[in-house]
């Protein structure tokens, strides 16, 4: 998808282009085109180097693309790029009308030429103008019997497709000639481009048209069953393509009882069956323009279920009442015939003894009528339930005798999910919003199911029964469980399913846990993408000294804190006593006692008297080649070296924190870099980078800081204290 907010400023262009410039079959010459100056400009300095006259007369034309260069697209040029010097627009399109004026309908070089041409918007405008249009329409509906032996009719209505579609002269086309163009579409004329060109342009009219007449002739004369005929055929991508295209754009201009009608028919020829056999499910994969088409026809589909979705229950609305009373009667017959006599619900009388019949199917109010006043869902909900009562009528017993027997805390309200559900599925499925005509995102299983909705329905309320089970849930945790199915849902969408039965399938493998783990990935790769721009970057290099220098502390502190150390023979022997050590508060001392007596717990400076200044320490000793060989077979040993004799401060370590905490710590004394402290160093600077990120969660950060705006007008004063 394309155009969202984090995408970024738009690259700036160079305001000057090195491109060439080619006149007639000359060698290109290089140019810098530069941006600032007008095109007309240019022009005419080229025009004047190669000693071409009437400059006004000509243009340029990319010579890759084949299109005019204007002041509109001249942004989109590139380094490298080749222009030609040509005749201007209007100059092209009036030599072209004349031509065709005079040349006969079956002049092939002049049709399949003016085919070409009016892919350019500028040669299509002048051309329209001049009264090319005109003149093209009547050679069609006059002469189509001199194009069909000559071969020429698709590409005459190849030309008249690009030259509407540029031009955007609707006014000059007729009745005759569309009814004409709907001849072609519903034929079985040997050509297939005649066919599916002349599809293409009923869709132009009818869904760029403004004409009413024009669309009522492709209406009357262009049925849904001729397009189930084309796109029953197999092969012939496009004409699949513009058939369907002809149906969406008929059903887009229509109003929702003309809707009704044509989706009455699509569902009578069996379109969706034939959509998803003979493209949904062949090889290869579906082109970006029949995804496009298919995307269309799934949202106006959709469409026709939105006034439902806006309408609220009204109690004076007999077929509402049916509907509602349905629900208790279908799941409940034997109590619902003896308690309920009437359509009578909430206030007092005979409506009162069905009350317990709305409780257990967990309607919030007593009177279950204000439950479908919100909107959306409105009475959508209400129809989605009765279906799957009457549809699914094992699978909704299941359901509440499943709750049935649960705390009454614990149970998932049937009639309360259905509503939320509902509205959850209008917004994942986008219910009631107007199809965009770019996006090719579409549900094949939306083309494999009648009812697709209501079955879509039909499953994800036991989704959501089987979710509340496994997270243990009870009323409070209603919003967390409709979540969590919402991430169910859109994650399985993600996968295509073509058949309910493997939306079934893959929405029960998407279970609680599984979800857990997708949204922790989820939220790793969100900061993972954070941390590697270039603003957190820098910010994390200011903040980690400040880290570094808070864990230098914590290692002094466990110094000062004093710890035990095992003590050995000199043949490597662990002796059952314990010798001390701690440093004083001042980082300037280390006091220890001797090894030979037998320490239980951490001593005060004041019982240590052996001690050493940290200045008179030569180098600490780490590793088992440095280490004196009475402890060199111990696993965490180290040693301190003085530096007025070869004497050593030996030291085993209990276990491997200890270790490392206190080879830091001596390394810290001794000015060195610690060497077990990276660990601790990420932990606390990952805390500390999320605790400063906390108010710019999901916000997209940018590479390159904002530019300062100039300064205002009027800035250059001062204040004179007098």
């Amino acid at each position: 998808m394309a155009g969202t907010d984090g995408d970024g400023p738009k690259k700036q262009q160079p305001a000057i282009i090195k491109l060439a410039v080619q006149w007639e079959n000359k060698q290109p010459v290089l140019y810098d085109f530069d941006q600032k100056q007008p095109l007309a400009a240019i022009v005419r300095a080229m025009c004047q180097r190669w000693g071409i006259p009437n400059a006004d007369q000509y243009a340029f034309k990319h010579l890759d693309t084949n299109t005019y260069i204007t002041e509109k697209n001249r942004q989109n040029l590139a380094n490298g790029a080749i222009l030609k010097i040509t005749l201007s627009p209007a100059i092209e399109a009036k030599d072209t009308f004349e031509r065709l004026v005079e040349a006969p309908a079956s002049d092939p070089q002049l049709m399949r030429g003016l085919a070409l041409m009016c892919k350019d918007v500028s040669f299509a405008v002048e051309f329209a103008a001049c009264g090319g249009l005109k003149t093209l329409t009547s050679r069609i509906e006059e002469q189509s019997d001199v194009l069909v032996e000559s071969s020429l009719l698709g590409v005459a209505l190849t030309a008249l497709q690009e030259l509407l579609d540029n031009s955007g002269y609707w006014g000059e086309l007729s009745t005759q000639l569309v009814g004409k163009v709907c001849s072609y579409a519903v034929s079985s004329y040997p050509d297939p481009v005649v066919i599916s060109k002349s599809l293409d342009v009923l869709e132009s009219v009818v869904s760029s048209s403004n004409n009413a007449s024009l669309i009522s002739v492709v209406h009357k004369n262009v049925t849904v069953e001729d397009i189930s005929k084309h796109l029953k055929q197999p092969g012939d991508v496009d004409r699949k393509v513009n058939a369907l295209g002809v149906l969406n754009a008929l059903m887009s201009r229509a109003d929702i009882a003309e809707r009704r009608e044509l989706y009455k028919d699509a569902c009578n020829f069996r379109l969706r069956d034939a959509l998803f056999s003979t493209v949904i499910s062949q090889k290869p994969a579906v082109q970006v323009e029949m995804a496009q088409q298919l995307h269309q026809f799934q949202a106006l589909q959709l469409s026709l279920i939105a006034h439902r979705m806006q309408t609220r229950f009204d109690p004076d609305n007999k077929v509402h009442m049916v509907n509602l009373q349905a629900l208790p009667q279908t799941v409940f017959p034997d109590e619902y015939t003896t308690l309920v006599r009437r359509p009578t619900i909430g206030g007092s009388g005979p409506g009162l003894a069905g009350a317990n019949i709305w409780k257990k199917l967990g309607f919030v109010n007593a009177n279950p009528a204000h439950d479908f006043h919100e909107v959306p869902p409105g009475v959508l909900a209400l129809d989605c339930m009765v279906f799957f009562a009457r549809s699914h009528q094992d699978d909704c017993n299941k359901f509440l005798l499943d709750n049935m027997a649960r705390r009454e805390t614990h149970q998932c309200p049937f009639a309360r999910s259905g509503i939320v559900l509902t509205k959850l599925l209008c917004d994942i499925l986008h219910v009631g919003e107007v199809a965009s005509e770019v996006a090719t995102n579409y549900l094949p299983i939306f083309y494999s199911t009648e009812n697709f909705f209501e079955e879509f329905f039909s499953i994800c309320i036991q989704l959501l029964n089987k979710t509340w089970r496994e997270m243990g849930a009870s009323a409070v945790d209603f919003e967390k469980v409709i979540a969590v199915v919402r991430k169910q849902i859109t994650e399985v969408l993600k996968l295509s399913p073509r058949s309910m039965a493997d939306l079934k399938r893959s929405l029960w493998e998407m279970t609680y846990s599984r979800i857990i783990s997708i949204i922790e990935e989820e939220k790793e790769k969100v900061e993972d993408v954070t941390t590697r721009a270039k603003p957190v970057v820098e910010l994390r290099d200011r903040i980690k000294p400040q880290i570094v220098e808070l864990v230098k502390k914590q290692r002094l502190m466990h110094l000062t804190e004093g710890g035990l150390f095992h003590t050995f023979t000199t043949k490597g022997r662990q002796q059952r006593s314990n010798w001390c050590c701690r440093l004083s508060p001042n980082h300037r001392v280390l006091h220890w006692n001797a090894p030979d007596d037998n320490c239980t717990h951490v001593m005060s400076l004041e019982e240590l008297p052996k001690k050493v200044a940290v200045s008179e320490i030569r180098e600490l000793l780490v590793g088992k080649d440095k280490v004196p060989s009475a402890v060199r077979a111990q696993q965490y040993q180290f040693a301190l070296r003085m530096a007025e004799s070869d004497m050593t401060l030996d030291f085993v370590a209990e276990d491997e924190k200890q270790f490392h905490v206190w080879v830091d710590g001596l390394h810290v004394l001794l000015n060195q870099a610690m060497e077990h402290a990276a660990e601790d160093i990420e932990m606390l600077l990952n805390m500390d980078m999320k605790l400063r990120l906390l108010d710019v969660e999901n916000a997209p950060i940018p590479d390159q800081p904002p530019k300062i705006p100039p300064d205002p007008p009027g800035l250059d004063f001062y204040y004179k204290d007098r």
